[in-house]
């Protein structure tokens, strides 16, 4: 029997729902010009539209309570109203059709037009990410780099290379000799035990120095005629160190990319000092010092230039690169954010660099950014839902390129890495997840203080008392969609938070849960709003969490009623309620993931601003 009511009370409701099967055309009004969503640095704007549907000699129209003038032959109507000349202001234009004698309210449409500068869809957005290796990022990249130089003194001196031919070893008197000697590389073949990189960040170049371990060289000393003696003679240096600076540049045919050029002239080759020691037979024979100190004269140049021909640049200004350049090249490739985020986040991400910039405290690599979204299966791809919006442009803010030091700005903090994002890049970035979806959200329980709820009529009714003649029970539905991007203004939070949040017309709406699509629509409303954007690190993610909080400035405008309200007092009540609701939107913007850097996961120094860029500092794990 319950269920039977029920279902006689939900049948009561369909004439509220069914208006547009109305005989005859239907009032209608729309706004032409400008466009829902446009951006503009004017402190006018014009507007145009077309009423239909009624007879025109008797409507009106009014745009924000102001009367507009209509064209009572074919419908068209235009105005113009003031815009705000504060850039990030959201200035709404309410337009309605109304009976001239009585001021009857038939039809509403709404838009919103943003006061600023924008980035088209496709443009890219400049100087938009800062990546920046600070010196102990700088750390992480060094076994890198030794990893991709493969340095093996065997192939310089090959086993049997002869050094010394024919030497007179022991001299005699007049001008005769007593004994003379060859000298050849002898197995084992030379070695080393292992060698590091050091890579510092300098101004305009990065040095690159060698340091090889631990260098052993055996030779014979074959004595060849008279008494010169035959002998094993092992030749070590303790260090070996060769040191180059190099220059880093974005790669002219990859722009993605990183170009390391070894600087000219600037490889130098040096030994702590070369020890020698006798392996076999007798070499103590008088005089054989001075042999052994022209072995030393000629072993040391040959290893030296041997050296400094395999790690210099073959070929100077031309495409083949010096061992280590390259080597840092491919360390370099690993720190790309662009692809991993994009498919994270199921955005097309592009981030070609524009410079890179060498200091005393590290590396920084500017990239301007093109954040857009497309259609597909594919990685940085995405399948909106029906209703997502397809958007012209992002708002723009002009910001200068941050520069870094050694430590974070607001803690004062060393840090290995740091991920700079400019807040129009930020903006294109959510422009293309509205496109994919984001924030288009529906709530069947909220919470107004006492915990989570069923959303119902019975609940609602609180707010729209015309609910109390329904079934209490009745399944209710609140559904939130975004009509444009929210952006970020550049400026902090209302609460201090590191952002200001905008949103406009977010479009709110209230069914019975029971209907298809738009078939139980009970209200339906914008809402435009200002809040606080907090930016928290999770480490056990690596990706940045944000919170909505602050929410002041709220708006609500009614479009579409099927019910008797007092919209006033509805407006009023959501004012109150909201602030409570749209927190919940944070959850809804998701985590902006970090990728991995180096294999390496990323541990969170500080969230803060550098310059005027949000900037992650952490230290590579």
């Amino acid at each position: 029997m319950q269920r039977s009511l029920r279902w006689l009370v939900v049948a009561s409701m369909a004439p509220l729902f069914a208006l547009g099967a109305a005989c005859g055309p239907q009032p209608a009004i729309v706004i032409t010009s400008p466009t829902h969503g446009a951006f503009t640095t004017s402190t006018t704007v014009n507007l145009t539209g077309t009423i239909s549907g009624v007879s025109l000699g008797q409507h009106e129209v009014r745009v924000n309570g102001v009367l507009a003038s209509l064209n009572t032959t074919n419908g068209a109507w235009s105005i113009s109203l003031p815009a705000s000349a504060t850039e990030g202001t959201i200035n709404p234009y309410y337009a309605e059709l109304r009976v001239a004698p009585n001021g009857l309210v038939k039809k509403r449409q709404r838009i919103v037009v943003i006061s600023g500068q924008s980035v088209a869809d496709g443009a890219f957005s400049l100087n938009g990410v800062a990546l920046r290796l600070g010196d102990t990022g700088l750390d992480q990249l060094e076994p890198l780099i030794a990893g991709g130089v493969a340095i093996d003194p065997a192939t310089l001196l090959p086993v049997n290379t002869l050094l010394i031919d024919n030497y007179c070893a022991i001299g005699g008197p007049f001008g005769t000799c007593l004994g003379r000697v060859d000298v050849r590389v002898s197995n084992p073949p030379a070695s080393i035990t292992g060698f590091s990189i050091d890579a510092d960040s300098m101004t305009n170049f990065v040095t690159g120095d060698v340091d090889i371990q631990n260098l052993r060289i055996d030779l014979d000393i074959i004595g060849v005629s008279g008494i010169a003696p035959s002998c094993g003679l092992r030749l070590t240096a303790s260090n070996t160190q060769i040191l180059g600076d190099y220059a880093l540049s974005p790669a002219a045919g990859d722009p993605t990319a990183v170009d390391v050029n070894q600087n000219p002239g600037t490889l130098d080759v040096s030994f702590t000092g070369f020890n020698q020691e006798f392996t076999d037979g007798i070499c103590d024979f008088p005089l054989i010092g001075d042999l052994i100190q022209l072995i030393i004269g000629d072993v040391e140049p040959l290893v030296l230039d041997g050296f400094q021909d395999f790690l210099d640049d073959p070929d100077g200004a031309g495409p083949v690169d010096a061992p280590v350049a390259d080597a840092i090249e491919v360390a370099l490739a690993d720190i790309s954010i662009s692809g991993p985020i994009g498919e994270a986040l199921q955005v097309n991400f592009e981030a070609p660099l524009f410079a890179v910039t060498e200091d005393n405290a590290g590396v920084t690599l500017g990239s301007d950014t093109r954040i857009t979204a497309s259609v597909g299966n594919d990685p940085g791809e995405c399948l909106p839902p029906v209703g997502a919006p397809d958007l012209s442009a992002s708002y723009h803010v002009p910001e200068s390129f941050p520069s870094f030091g050694a430590t974070t700005p607001v803690g004062g903090l060393p840090y290995g890495l740091a991920v700079s994002i400019s807040t129009s890049a930020f903006n294109q970035l959510l422009k293309a997840q509205i496109e994919c979806g984001l924030l288009q959200t529906s709530l069947t329980e909220i919470d107004l203080g006492t915990g989570l709820q069923p959303v119902t009529a019975g609940l609602l009714s609180l707010f729209i008392p015309t609910l109390a003649g329904f079934d209490p029970e009745q399944p209710m539905r609140i559904d939130l969609k975004p009509t444009l991007a929210p952006f970020l203004t550049g400026a902090p939070g209302p609460g201090g938070e590191i952002a200001e949040l905008k949103i406009p017309q977010l479009q709110i709406e209230v069914h019975f849960d029971n209907f298809a699509g738009n078939g139980g629509l009970v209200i339906r409303g914008a809402i435009d709003l200002r809040s606080g954007l907090g930016l928290t690190f999770d480490n056990l993610t690596s990706s940045l969490a944000f919170s909505v909080a602050s929410v002041t400035d709220l708006k609500i405008a009614f479009l579409v009623s099927n019910i008797t309200v007092n919209e006033a007092s509805l407006a009023q009540v959501l004012g109150f309620l909201l602030p409570d609701v749209l927190p919940a939107l944070g959850d809804g913007l998701g985590g902006f993931p970090l990728p991995q850097f180096f294999g390496l996961s990323l541990e969170g120094v500080e969230v803060s601003r550098q310059g005027q860029f949000l900037t992650l500092f952490a230290d590579l794990n």
